[in-house]
Order: structure tokens, then sequence, then C-alpha cells
């Protein structure tokens, strides 16, 4: 079950969802470049494999490669590894994003335990009102391929 936080901050996206699956795996799917190649893209995107570049550090980077299903768009996402917490917590400090009013954004990842599964809570932003809609519509869609994923 997702829900949203009217508390949020009006220039970030947010979303809490529970999965059946203990934070470990959960964290293991925003880690492992294989499984977030099949659930980051939201609708009309995929992600190449081959463009996920992760390393699960303190540090490290998150880069992946978006490209639109129907069209020529090509997007990257690069991000630094700002806080680094197995399994709980990931905090990604990305670019801006080129073709795009996405500007540079922090990226806040939260597994907590909780009856026999995760909570998760991920916070994003700031955004333009424009883009803080689309990324919303995203993360929501996200959420939906991140539990297909993890339902095997």
């Amino acid at each position: 079950m997702s829900d949203r936080n009217p508390s949020a901050a009006s220039d970030e996206a947010y979303v809490s969802h529970h999965f059946d699956a203990p934070p470990e795996v959960v964290f293991a799917a925003w880690t492992d470049p294989e499984q977030v190649a099949r659930w980051w893209a939201p609708r009309d995107i995929e992600i190449p494999p081959e463009s996920v570049d992760i390393e699960p550090r303190l540090g490290g980077r998150f880069h992946l490669e978006m490209v639109e299903v129907s069209g020529p768009g090509r997007f990257h996402y690069r991000a630094e590894i700002v806080e680094f917490s197995e399994p709980e917590l990931i905090v990604l400090k990305a670019e801006p994003i080129a073709g795009t009013d996405i500007e540079e954004t922090i990226t806040r990842v939260e597994l907590v335990a909780e009856g026999g599964g995760t909570r998760m809570t991920v916070t994003s932003g700031p955004f333009t009102p424009k883009a803080r809609e689309n990324a919303q519509t995203g993360w929501d869609e996200l959420v939906v391929n991140l539990e297909r994923v993890l339902a095997g």
C-alpha cells in the first residue's frame, strides 16, 4: 500500500509504500544494476541494462540512461551517493538532467522493517511545479514496477 504525505514540501515528490520483502531484498533492488534496469523506468521509458553503473558506497555513483520507447529522447541520470547505510538508507545527489527542467535534486530512500516486510519512503526534489508533478507520477509508477520485480 502506498500513501502520500500531505506535509511533504511542495517542491518534492513523496511516496511511502509497504513491500512484502525484507529490507535487505528491497535495498538490493536499489543497488543491483540488473534489478534497477527492470524497475526504475516510468511508463514509455526504458533503461538499457548496460547503461546502469552503480557503486554502492558512500561517495559512489548511481548512473543510468533513460530512453524514450517511441521517441528520440535519451536522458542521463547521474548521481553521487551522499549518504549510505545498508540496508536502511540511500541518499542520491543528482546532477541536472539535460533536456529537461530538472535541476540538481536530492533523493532520499529510507527502508524500515515493518510487519514482516519493508516500509520504503522516498522524497525527491526540489522540483519546479511542473517537474514535481511529473516526478510524482514517475515515483508512483516506479513503486508499482518495484513491487513487480520484488514479487519475482
